[in-house]
């Protein structure tokens, strides 16, 4: 029982940090449909959705998921856009012509740690909506995908002479 326990909370990590992976937003990305954050390949999912793409999701979730990324989108257009600026904040003050203090850099990150929770907190929220969509198979499958993916990752750098990270 506490072993079926452990693996369900295990698969349901791992699919969270494959589902909150990415540099953009988030992209469904499924056979050229793309989504918010950049379209077809980019975003949320390693792959541009390959991984949504392999857990063969029927017609419906597939749908689903294309309205519950649709539903998120101006929220994230906007958060990517704090995100962007706060950022633009920090190199106006580091490389602006007038003297800088600590107090002023750590105002500028502060405001770019709080747009990147935001973010990240939206992000979240996305995958929890479409992991309540996936059956525990699917589940499952996205979890193996996953640890077979860090097993590829640390063979790579294994065979490349670069550490390895978790």
């Amino acid at each position: 029982m506490m072993n079926s326990v452990v693996k369900n909370v295990f698969a349901a990590s791992a699919l969270a940090l494959v589902l909150t992976s990415g540099s953009a937003a988030f992209a469904y990305g499924l056979r050229g449909r793309g989504g918010c954050g950049g379209g077809p390949g980019h975003g949320l999912l390693p792959g541009g959705g390959r991984l949504l793409d392999a857990l063969d999701l029927s017609a419906d979730q597939k749908e689903k998921v294309q309205d519950i990324f649709a539903a998120h989108a101006p929220r994230f257009h906007t958060l990517m856009a704090n995100q962007k600026a706060a950022k633009q904040a920090i190199a106006d003050e580091l490389l602006g012509a007038g003297t800088v203090s600590q107090q002023d850099v750590d105002a500028a990150a502060q405001q770019a740690s709080q747009a990147t929770t935001d973010l990240m907190h939206e992000r979240l929220a996305v995958a929890l909506e479409v992991r309540n969509i996936l059956s525990p198979e699917q589940i499952q499958k996205a979890a193996t995908i996953r640890s077979r993916m860090k097993q590829l990752h640390a063979q790579m750098q294994q065979l490349l002479g670069g550490r390895q990270e978790d």
